[in-house]
């Protein structure tokens, strides 16, 4: 199998709509009430079309054997200097998903690579993530790429809240 990780392009919309659901699914399962079982393939190719439109967002597509299989979004971030931290560039990984059926193949750690090399080319020197608690095949394969935890989240939901 031949894997290539290359910039998406418009023309991969529909693709990337289909293969967000995955990670939608895995989302929704996870956590049904915060996330739609479904999303609105319309909704979703405007929301990945004006990433691709903009300057700090980048997707990348993974493609084995000419196919799209995978795909990974991310987006230069910026935090300014405040009087209790350094100015700190980084490029933040929103998004990555690889088909179910080309899993265990180098498909995800192809797709990290690449956003590796982006943060190097620019200089970068910080790629974070943030993955959910009850994730622990994305906690396992993070940290074989070499990402440790800096930051535990935490969040109480009130009675009455959906």
């Amino acid at each position: 199998m031949s894997v290539k990780v290359r910039a998406a392009s418009e023309a991969d919309l529909d693709a990337l709509v289909q293969l967000n659901q995955v990670v939608q699914n895995l989302h929704a399962a996870l956590y049904p009430g915060d996330f739609k079982q479904t999303g609105d393939p319309s909704a979703v190719r405007t929301f990945f079309a004006a990433r691709l439109a903009g300057s700090k967002s980048a997707i990348e597509i993974a493609e084995a054997d000419g196919v799209p299989v995978g795909y990974v979004w991310s987006e230069v971030q910026v935090r300014p200097e405040t009087p209790f931290t350094l100015p700190r560039p980084r490029i933040f990984v929103h998004h990555i998903s690889v088909a179910p059926e080309a899993r265990r193949r180098g498909i995800a750690a192809a797709l990290m690579r690449h956003v590796e090399h982006r943060a190097s080319s620019a200089g970068i020197h910080e790629i974070a993530l943030d993955t959910w608690a009850a994730n622990l095949d994305a906690q396992h394969f993070f940290g074989s790429q070499g990402f440790a935890t800096f930051n535990v989240g935490l969040r109480k939901k009130l009675a009455g809240g959906s």
